[in-house]
């Protein structure tokens, strides 16, 4: 606990998407203490291009070893896309910043509430617009063009026109300092246009939410931790709430509870209805929950459509999205483009028309049954991401399906979020005018248009853009929060995420969940008496970029691209084995192998006691003697840096570099670790291969030789006469201690018994010179 006594926290916000990082920042400004909980991770730039290749660091599902960002929930009736990690959806997000038409304000699921919606929301737009640098777009290309053609076939080309939108333009792959912010925000880049704002933008170009608002809000004092997953809210009894957390995947891992006055869900509306659902049904620590809970979700009355273009062409310069138009008074159609959605390529069919789900999946099928080649060629085609062009089209229309918590179908020991469609008022699963305008745009570019396959086989509504399920109303009979975002029945629980928009908006939700957050906050109950606004912190470096945050994981000292972690491995690669072998840390972090305390110092040092006993033991004839297999590179010993053996030996069959002097003193003895145990992993390189050649094993007894051939990859074994004696426990698992001698009966020619006496256990070899040695000495 700190000084707010009890609590840890003023406030605890769990998500740090668009509801969650407005709320943050405003909250910390007017001088809350805030904690905001994600449970997805803090992606770095190189996280952000590593998933550009990596599928493993793309896909969010923690539990199958997924550990990127982006997920795709399907459910009966419909099929989700979003994004886990500090920053929520802004991570996938193309960046169109759009406000909704009239029909939006007046919608008879919430009118009701306030006497004019847009006057009351008009000025949080405008401070959400400026906090996410709207810019209109002025780049336009032939994929445009071809949606121009569209419009115009559509009779509606008066309606097309670029978006507005929440990139930094500047000057193409140029970084300048921070040009929103007055120098609080991070550096930026000018737009690369490389297409790729879908997957995450590691440039510095996108405005998403970990460049504006959450970056200024840790400026003023607000603590973001990422990897907690919140699995439970408990009222306290003297007012105040608990919330448990969990890591996301590493359930070993205990977290403790943290305590605040008040906590905001803002995880999106699949995380928000869940968790709700769970402390209201499972736990019961939400008792007084609304039964409205899970009810009037929207899609934005959504479809999604492709086009194929022909090979050779490239429609992926600029922006995810650019333009747009209205074909319809109820329909608005923006184009897309994808690049790093190779997943697609599983999921696009043939183009069809139909109303009834059953009849249009069969359809479906029968289009693939006669042009199974067609399919092929479009799910294997060259340039696929850089040729395709996906349309989506939204309405405003009402319509609605609801969510429950009940047992799941493959899991029936577990309660799951489950789909559920209310009759006469369905999400749309097929929208005409949505083909129509897919038609009209392959007629323009020369592609072929297409489905996909979740909607025309499976009979979903796919979305980007869900909403509602825990809607605003008068009372917990009519939502389950109020016009302030307060859960009914629970004081000091608040909603500020899309799940609290009630009606279909027809455009891109971003802008609208920011300013009715915007707006929740400016209502947000005063903090504490004493508490005092908080100022920004001071950039450490004007010229360091804020939004890479992989210096929290790294100590002081250590080389940029290690991952520092506790346990037996304290250093490891970032990117597993492959990243083991090939990278190294640059000079300045590796330790000296011949300095004074490297390695290399150590192993002379021991090569040298060993030889002086040994010089003793013989009356002094090897103590001049000179180093061996100067072929290998070994410079003699005479004070000057030597490298640490090229094979780092390992088990029983340690190589000695002092030669025979340091195998005949050491004796029976298990050779001794040569390399300090402190030295990292990343800091022994693999040796490079030996021609194959024959070596020979010695026993000490010399009328005994054995000789066999290694391969060239394996190390040497040396066969022993197994001579007995005790095993000892201080020395290690593999160390036994010898005895003084060890007796063998034979027969001689006569018959009689004999006994030889062997002096000691066997040494191995490995050159010609050192077997002289010995022969010479015995």
């Amino acid at each position: 606990m700190n000084e707010l006594g009890k609590f840890d926290a003023d406030v605890v916000i769990v998500g740090s998407g668009f509801g969650g990082a407005t709320t943050a920042l405003r909250l910390t400004e007017a001088g809350h203490k805030v904690i905001v909980l994600e449970r997805g991770r803090r992606l770095s730039d190189a996280d952000l291009l590593r998933a550009r290749k990596d599928p493993r660091a793309y896909l969010w599902q923690p539990g199958a070893g997924l550990r990127g960002f982006f997920w795709q929930r399907i459910f009966r009736d419909v099929g989700i896309i979003g994004a886990s990690g500090v920053g929520g959806g802004s991570i996938v997000w193309a960046g169109v910043l759009l406000e909704p038409g009239e029909a939006f304000y007046r919608s008879a699921s919430w009118e009701h509430l306030a006497e004019d919606w847009r006057a009351e929301l008009a000025p949080h737009y405008q401070r959400a617009a400026r906090m996410l640098g709207r810019v209109t777009n002025a780049h336009l290309g032939p994929m445009d063009e071809y949606l121009r053609e569209a419009a115009r076939t559509l009779g509606a080309e008066d309606t097309f026109g670029p978006v507005p939108i929440a990139i930094h333009f500047g000057r193409e792959g140029v970084t300048e300092p921070d040009p929103f912010f007055g120098g609080e925000g991070p550096d930026r880049t000018g737009c690369r246009l490389c297409g790729e704002c879908l997957l995450g933008c590691p440039y510095g170009s996108k405005n998403q939410l970990t460049r504006n608002y959450l970056h200024l809000a840790e400026r003023y004092g607000a603590e973001i931790r990422a990897e907690h997953d919140v699995t439970g809210i408990r009222p306290l009894e003297d007012g105040g709430y608990e919330v448990s957390v969990a890591h996301p995947w590493k359930r070993r891992i205990k977290r403790e509870p943290i305590r605040a006055r008040r906590v905001v869900l803002a995880a999106g509306v699949l995380g928000t209805l869940e968790l709700l659902f769970r402390c209201r049904d499972e736990l019961g620590t939400l008792p007084r929950v609304s039964q409205r809970l899970g009810t009037r979700v929207r899609t934005n009355s959504e479809a999604i459509t492709t086009v194929l273009q022909p090979p050779g062409q490239d429609l992926s310069r600029g922006p995810t999205i650019t333009t747009d138009f209205h074909p319809d008074a109820d329909t608005h159609v923006t184009q897309n483009r994808y690049i790093g959605g190779w997943h697609m390529r599983l999921q696009i069919g043939p183009i069809v028309d139909g109303a009834r789900p059953g009849r249009r999946a069969l359809r479906t099928l029968w289009e693939l049954a006669r042009s199974p080649f067609g399919q092929l060629r479009s799910m294997f085609a060259r340039g696929f991401e850089q040729r395709l062009t996906s349309l989506t089209v939204m309405q405003h229309l009402d319509n609605e399906l609801a969510f429950e918590f009940r047992r799941s179908p493959f899991r029936p020991w577990r309660r799951v979020l489950r789909s559920r469609a209310i009759p006469g008022r369905e999400a749309p699963t097929y929208l005409p005018v949505a083909n129509e305008v897919t038609r009209a745009f392959a007629d323009a570019s020369g592609g072929r248009p297409g489905n996909l396959l979740g909607e025309t086989v499976g009979g979903l509504s796919i979305t980007a853009h869900i909403l509602g399920g825990a809607v605003m109303g008068t009372d917990e009979s009519d939502g389950v929060v109020n016009v302030d975002h307060e859960v009914f029945g629970h004081p000091g629980l608040y909603i500020a995420d899309a799940s609290t928009i009630p009606a279909n908006l027809g455009v891109n939700p971003s802008l609208t969940i920011t300013a009715m957050a915007e707006r929740f906050a400016a209502r947000f109950p005063e903090a504490p008496s004493g508490a005092t606004p908080s100022s920004p912190k001071p950039r450490a470096n004007p010229g360091e970029r804020h939004d890479d945050h992989t210096a929290e994981h790294f100590p002081p000292g250590s080389p940029r691209g290690l991952e520092h972690t506790r346990g037996p491995r304290a250093h490891r690669l970032r990117g597993g084995l492959r990243g083991l072998l090939r990278r190294r840390p640059p000079a300045r972090h590796r330790p000296s192998r011949a300095g004074p305390g490297g390695p290399a110092a150590l192993v002379r040092q021991e090569v040298r006691t060993a030889a002086a006993g040994s010089g003793r033991a013989s009356g002094g004839q090897s103590a001049d003697r000179p180093e061996r297999n100067r072929s290998r590179g070994d410079a003699a010993d005479d004070g000057d840096a030597r490298s640490v053996p090229r094979r780092r030996a390992t088990g029983p069959h340690r190589d000695l570099s002092g030669g025979l002097p340091a195998a005949m003193a050491l004796g029976a003895r298990r050779v001794p670790r040569l390399e300090p145990r402190h030295v990292p992993r990343h800091d022994v390189r693999r040796p490079p291969a030996r021609p194959a050649r024959r070596r020979h094993t010695l026993y000490a007894d010399p009328s005994r030789l054995l000789t066999e051939a290694h391969h060239p990859r394996r190390p040497p074994r040396t066969r022993r006469v197994r001579t007995g004696g005790t095993r000892d426990r201080s020395q290690g698992s593999h160390s036994r201690k010898p005895m003084a001698s060890a007796r063998r009966t034979s027969r001689s020619r006569d018959g009689s018994p004999k006994t030889d006496v062997m002096p000691g256990r066997c040494v191995g070899l490995s050159s010609g010179s050192e077997r002289a040695g010995l022969f010479q000495r015995l």
